[in-house]
């Protein structure tokens, strides 16, 4: 017997079936919003009913907790006569792995474009202690607009997390070395999975393959994939060293965050352009120079100079003419083939030392500006008789030295704020105090024990104050979620649940919700399935807020039925009235009964349907045939055909 209704939900159709169990399309009749239901019985696993159950609270936990664009939002869980669910976005559209059956390769600009959205998504997560565990091609859905959506949270980490150290969870091909050793997991093992995928996305295949999951686990912790330069010569060094990069075993040598590694993507092309100028080296080329000190590069130099004198000044064996001419055009490719190497080497050798020196400065410097903001810090500290004593006639007892910066060393008044931001650079005030260094992220050290204020600013984003206890003795971490600022679009509708566009962009929001949009000229589209579109244009000023409550209504039924010359009709758009587009729906045989969501209209088949714009599902059926489903996208002043030949039912 097929399920009609779970929990509050009502099933209109199925979406996929998994081990786990069935994925519903479902309407949430309260509010009257599409979701898709994620469902499990409880009494179908046996031995790992408490644990698969554990995984999927687990996943409304740690999900029903994000709000982000790029990640799928859950709306409600529950549990009913042995069945739990989870009510989350519906979302139509088609996953990462479909994408990649299809095409195999992806350009890099739509590369780019989809690992921008997954590394937002996923800073934002681990912003907030989630760490995902299970990212892979299928959990990473594309909507018809481009928006990148990242699915099933089953297997999250959120806090203390639902496994302990040692237990391997997650999909083979997509697991990050530590989490094949099953290390503890930060969000570091999340980006080497997406490493994994764009691995994918430029070089049509995995990294990580094998007959079984343990040799595929041995190759994710002890051996280098091949880089996808290698695999392909006519991908960009600068894109084969970014993947390489992504792909480090030790989580300290890899992206750091998903905006690192998005950053080095957008600039790939920049990335190592150094080796331009020398050419690319092949693979045992670069492992003979990185293995070759200077001296032997000299001393091989040399040796090419030598045969090169030799076969100059030696004479000729006594052999035929053709034979010596031959001879001597093939010393003389050898020999400029072995000095092109030795030369080639020789300037990647350079290269190398160059960006060892470079990299060293770099950190030289990093530690720099650290020891200047601890400074700066030390000097804002409030004082406490822990660490000041008065300057008092007599008083010849030393001052206390200053806490160190490392949380371990911090004296027992005194604690550590470890403060970063999403998007990072903001600067912040403590108590009203700041420094130029105080940009995210960065350590706050020397902070009296107690609550302390907190305020976080960026250009292009609205300023958030919050209110932070110090533990003494303690390095505690404080990341925030900046918002964009500019002015606000307050969107709410009657029914709720409508999709909002703003200047022809789905925001992949639902009413009601706030939309944040730059001052100026903005055309809002609420769009609800079976109910009129509404449009409005609003100008808005800057940080002002406009509220729009439009009440969507379901259209008339009143169809007029088609002439018999209706081939002639069904191309004509002259009989379109104005501010509305027309509908032509025609079936072989005539006389279906049309009905558009839970209406019937008073004409059969076939007929015509002005309309005002929308979107609306309609059904077709017929005694003795098979009911057919179509959702039409009716626009003003435009012609939707509807032309079906029913199939007669077995």
């Amino acid at each position: 017997m097929s399920v009609q209704t779970v929990g509050r939900y009502e099933i209109t159709g199925e979406l996929g079936r998994g081990a786990m169990g069935v994925v519903y399309k479902a309407q949430d009749p309260t509010i009257g919003r599409t979701v898709a239901l994620k469902t499990m019985r409880l009494d179908v696993h046996g031995l790992e009913t408490a644990d698969v159950l554990r995984r999927f609270r687990n996943e409304a936990r740690a999900a029903g907790v994000l709000n982000h664009p790029n990640i799928v939002t859950i709306h409600d869980a529950g549990e009913q006569d042995g069945m739990f669910y989870i009510a989350m976005e519906f979302i139509e559209g088609t996953t990462l792995q479909t994408l990649l059956v299809e095409k195999r390769v992806l350009r890099p600009e739509e590369t780019i474009r989809i690992c921008r959205q997954i590394g937002n998504g996923l800073d934002y997560a681990h912003s907030t202690g989630i760490v995902h565990r299970d990212i892979k091609p299928a959990n990473i859905m594309i909507t018809p607009n481009g928006t990148v959506k990242i699915m099933d949270f089953g297997i999250a980490k959120a806090g203390s997390g639902m496994t302990s150290t040692g237990q391997m969870l997650g999909t083979p091909n997509y697991m990050s070395p530590e989490q094949v050793k099953g290390k503890v997991l930060d969000g570091r093992s999340d980006l080497f999975s997406l490493g994994v995928i764009l691995y994918e996305m430029v070089t049509g295949e995995k990294p990580f393959v094998g007959q079984s999951a343990t040799t595929i686990a041995y190759k994710i912790a002890h051996e280098n994939p091949v880089p996808p330069r290698d695999l392909d010569g006519t991908i960009h060094h600068g894109l084969s060293m970014v993947v390489s990069k992504a792909l480090a075993k030790a989580p300290d040598e890899r992206y750091q965050t998903g905006a690192e590694l998005i950053k080095d993507l957008e600039n790939y092309k920049s990335g190592g352009s150094s080796l331009s100028d020398t050419g690319v080296l092949s693979t045992s080329a670069v492992n003979l120079v990185n293995a070759t000190p200077p001296v032997h590069q000299a001393a091989a130099e040399a040796a090419v100079t030598a045969t090169a004198v030799k076969a100059a000044t030696e004479p000729p064996l006594a052999t035929p003419v053709a034979h010596k001419k031959r001879g001597v055009l093939a010393l003389v490719l050898t020999t400029v083939l072995l000095a092109t190497a030795a030369l080639a080497g020789y300037f990647f050798y350079l290269y190398r030392t160059t960006r060892k020196m470079q990299e060293a400065d770099r950190v030289q410097q990093q530690k720099a500006t650290q020891e200047q903001r601890q400074a700066a810090l030390a000097a804002a500290a409030p004082k406490t008789p822990e660490n000041q004593q008065e300057a008092t006639p007599g008083n010849t007892t030393a001052q206390p030295p200053k806490p160190d910066a490392s949380p371990d060393k911090a004296v027992k008044s005194q604690g550590e704020l470890r403060l970063d931001s999403q998007p990072p650079g903001a600067s912040v005030k403590v108590d009203g105090g700041t420094d130029p260094t105080w940009i995210t992220p960065f350590k706050a050290s020397h902070l009296s024990a107690g609550k302390h204020t907190l305020v976080f600013s960026k250009t292009g984003y609205a300023q958030e104050e919050r209110t932070v206890t110090v533990t003494a003795g303690k390095s505690v971490p404080f990341s925030i979620q900046l918002s964009p600022a500019g002015s606000r679009l307050q969107v709410s509708s009657t029914p709720p649940g409508a999709n909002i566009e703003v200047d022809g962009k789905d925001t992949g929001k639902i009413t009601p919700a706030e939309v944040i949009v730059e001052k100026g000229e903005h055309t809002v589209l609420v769009r609800k399935l079976g109910f009129s579109d509404f449009l409005t244009t609003q100008t808005l000023g800057e940080g002002q807020t406009v509220n729009l409550s439009p009440a969507l209504a379901q259209p008339a039924l009143e169809m007029q039925q088609l002439p018999g010359a209706f081939k002639k009709i069904f191309t004509s758009t002259s009989a379109i009235p104005s501010g509305k587009g027309l509908v032509q729906i025609h079936t072989k045989p005539a006389g279906a009964t049309i009905q558009v969501g839970d209406r019937i209209a008073r004409r059969k088949t076939n007929a015509s349907w002005p309309v005002d714009p929308g979107t609306y599902e309609l059904v077709l059926t017929l005694d003795g045939y098979k009911p057919i489903r179509r959702t039409v996208r009716v626009q003003k002043g435009k012609e939707v055909s509807v032309d079906e030949t029913l199939e007669k039912q077995p």
